[in-house]
């Protein structure tokens, strides 16, 4: 039997728990994601975050990005729940605006 992993298995327990991290840490203006397998084939969470432009600035950016990061990774745990590999997009408010791409809302 090919093994299925959770995230893919169980997609309504997944999104409940997804649509559950709200409220967000500070500076997060929105916040979408897709499962999709990676470039290599393996089942993954993608994450679509848009960052207040006071947020994305260069020179709280790393910090930003990486509390973002464990506040999904420790509340979420895509890898150990759900047996799939989170991948972190972000963008700033101003820039998204111009580019205006869909996937990130």
């Amino acid at each position: 039997m090919p093994y299925m992993p959770r995230g893919v298995a169980h997609p309504t327990d997944l999104i409940e728990h997804l649509n559950a991290l709200a409220p967000f840490p500070p500076g997060v203006v929105n916040l979408r994601y897709t499962i999709d397998n990676d470039w290599s084939g393996d089942p993954a969470v993608f994450f679509w975050i848009t960052l207040s432009d006071e947020a994305a600035h260069p020179t709280v950016l790393p910090q930003t990005t990486r509390q973002i990061r464990n506040f999904i990774t420790q509340q979420l745990d895509p890898a150990g729940q759900w047996d799939l590999i989170p991948y972190f997009n972000f963008r700033s408010q101003s820039e998204q605006a111009k580019l205006k791409e869909e996937v990130f809302g």
